[in-house]
This record gives structure tokens, C-alpha cells and sequence, in this order.
């Protein structure tokens, strides 16, 4: 079921807008930012873009328009991001989920996993944005949990918290 109101879980806050560009951005006054994810609330489905890197910057996987193009050979992919647990990049070698976006029941789009931007690992769960294994709660410098942030497509990442 597809609709044009989806809003995205990122950490404890939850963001509304048709579409989401989540982007890592060393320093705030650095303008090279390194895109994270694009998901697109379209007239027929919710449509994903994403390159999972590893730890030595090294190519995971791929995925254009929800379709994993590119995938290495020590991961494996299911799912589909509008169905049951979503679309999930798990490692094969010990089960762990890399990446997973799924709808929840409250109709939300939920994103988590670990990615990897040069020597920054970013880790994001339902509940918190961690650079480096350290939360970062703050939004726009104010320190901000279970918020709705609306008309905010562009969400960055910084080593200082989120910024909208």
C-alpha cells in the first residue's frame, strides 16, 4: 500500500516530507557532504537509493530504486522495503543486519544500519544516531528526542548531532 504521507524514523525523531536526503558532513562548514540514503515517497511506491560501504571503504552494496544492483559476495539481501521486515543487507558470516528500511505499523518509514564515510562509522537505530559510537542527540545544536520536524528533505549528519 502506497501513500503519499510516509514520515521517516531517524534516531528518536521523526521527519516529514515526500522525500529524504540523508547526507554526512565532517564539518559544518566543510559544504562536502557525502549522501547516506535518498528515499522518495512516489505516486507508486517508496523508492530507496543507497551505497553500503565497510569499514575499509570497500563497495557493500548497492541499491537503485529499491533493487540491489551491486552486492558482495559475503552479504546476502531480502525482502522488499514495502513488505514484512523490509529490504535487509545481512552478513552472511555471523547474521548480523548491515541495513534495513521497512514500513512499521504505525505507517512510518523506519531506517537503520551502519555505514561508513572515510574513518567515521555512522550508526543509526530506532532510537539513536551514533558517529563513532557516540550518540549524537542534538538537532541544529539544541538537544532534541521524540520530535517532529516537518519540511525538512535535507537531513545532514555532522560530528556535532543533525542538522535540518
Amino acid at each position: 500500500m502506497t501513500r503519499d504521507d510516509y514520515m521517516l524514523i531517524l534516531g528518536s525523531n521523526v521527519y516529514a516530507d515526500p522525500v529524504y536526503r540523508l547526507s554526512y558532513q565532517p564539518d559544518r562548514n566543510n559544504g562536502d557532504r557525502t549522501p547516506l540514503f535518498t528515499l522518495e515517497n512516489c505516486d507508486e511506491s517508496l523508492i530507496l537509493s543507497t551505497e553500503i560501504r565497510g569499514e575499509n571503504s570497500e563497495l557493500i552494496a548497492k541499491i537503485d530504486k529499491n533493487e540491489f544492483i551491486q552486492i558482495n559476495e559475503n552479504f546476502d539481501a531480502q525482502g522488499e522495503i514495502e513488505k514484512g521486515n523490509g529490504l535487509t543487507l545481512i552478513r552472511k558470516e555471523d547474521g548480523t543486519v548491515i541495513f534495513n528500511a521497512r514500513i512499521t505499523e504505525d505507517q512510518y518509514i523506519a531506517v537503520t544500519g551502519t555505514f561508513y564515510v572515510g574513518n567515521k562509522k555512522i550508526h543509526i537505530t530506532d532510537r539513536t544516531v551514533e558517529i563513532n559510537d557516540m550518540p549524537r542527540k542534538s538537532i541544529n545544536g539544541v538537544d532534541m528526542h521524540d520530535t517532529i520536524f516537518v519540511g525538512t528533505c535535507d537531513i545532514t549528519i555532522t560530528d556535532n548531532g543533525v542538522r535540518v
